[in-house]
């Protein structure tokens, strides 16, 4: 048979193998999540206690994630996280599936909580995953955050004035305005996208939902690499995203100076420069584009 006459039929594998081969591929995915749990942890107990006294290290890493960075816009908002001192993830190694998150904020003019939380736990009917670490088909099929149930938590904001989700409410595209709950956001598997203002990263805490998968960014992709996000070349980091350093280089500097002196007599207008600029809509997928 020549090349010309060649063609791909489809290939008949039996269904014994192949249910087999399914099966195996599970049982390989559950210990590659048992094993980055383990070694997330390992990793974080160690960045933790370094870290907690740097002043802003948490902040200017979350900031250079770009999903976090679009949730976290305001200057209140980014005022307020300027008090946080620790991130915490509590998750087992053998049932990775269920999380929590705990932040730890030293004393702030914003609110009293010393920790806010947020609880991904296994839904009603689901069994937790055998102590003598067994594979069983649920953890196979697990789906990611997809299957938790976030919870909320109430913040005790020192006044009105500082309540942040109260000043910077979620308004969305997308936004069910028949439900009670003005932050509420209506999706269903069909939306790529919500486009509007998200409000206050605190919501994040006081909704019982994360429809912009907040939580499993911050679990899966910001903590095991914090330290990269901290220098900005985390794989979510506008640095590692277009290849840029954090610091600019001599040449850039040498090339901005000469701009700078070509342009030192163009009129400026202060006074629009003070202006403030509006708000920008952000957009923010499920998966964080």
């Amino acid at each position: 048979m020549s090349a010309q006459d060649f063609e791909l039929d489809p290939v008949d594998l039996p269904e014994e193998l192949a249910t087999e081969l399914r099966t195996e591929e599970g049982n390989k995915n559950v210990r590659q999540a048992r094993f980055f749990a383990r070694e997330t942890q390992a990793y974080l107990e160690h960045l933790r206690s370094k870290v907690k006294k740097i002043e802003r290290f948490w902040l200017t890493a979350l900031l250079n994630h770009t999903q976090l960075a679009a949730a976290t816009t305001s200057k209140e908002d980014r005022h307020a996280l300027s008090f946080l001192e620790d991130i915490e993830l509590i998750q087992e190694e053998n049932d990775f599936r269920p999380f929590e998150l705990q932040f730890h904020f030293k004393e702030n003019p914003y609110f009293t909580n010393t920790v806010l939380t947020k609880k991904y736990s296994l839904p009603n009917g689901v069994e937790p995953a055998p102590k003598d670490g067994t594979i069983t088909e649920e953890l196979r099929n697990f789906l990611e955050n997809e299957e938790l149930e976030p919870s909320s938590i109430k913040i005790d904001w020192k006044s009105d004035e500082v309540n942040l989700p109260k000043k910077q409410p979620r308004l969305v595209q997308g936004h069910d305005h028949d439900h009670d709950d003005p932050n509420h956001v209506h999706h269903d598997d069909e939306d790529e996208g919500y486009e509007g203002d998200l409000g206050s990263f605190f919501l994040y805490f006081e909704l019982a939902d994360d429809p912009f998968m907040l939580g499993d960014a911050i679990k899966s992709q910001f903590l095991p690499e914090a330290f990269a996000y901290f220098e900005d070349r985390g794989e979510s980091s506008p640095g590692a995203e277009f290849g840029m350093d954090s610091d600019l280089d001599e040449d850039d500097d040498d090339e901005l100076d000469e701009e700078s002196d070509e342009d030192e007599n163009a009129e400026i207008d202060l006074e629009d420069e003070e202006e403030e600029i509006p708000k920008k809509k952000r957009k923010l997928g499920k998966n964080g584009k």
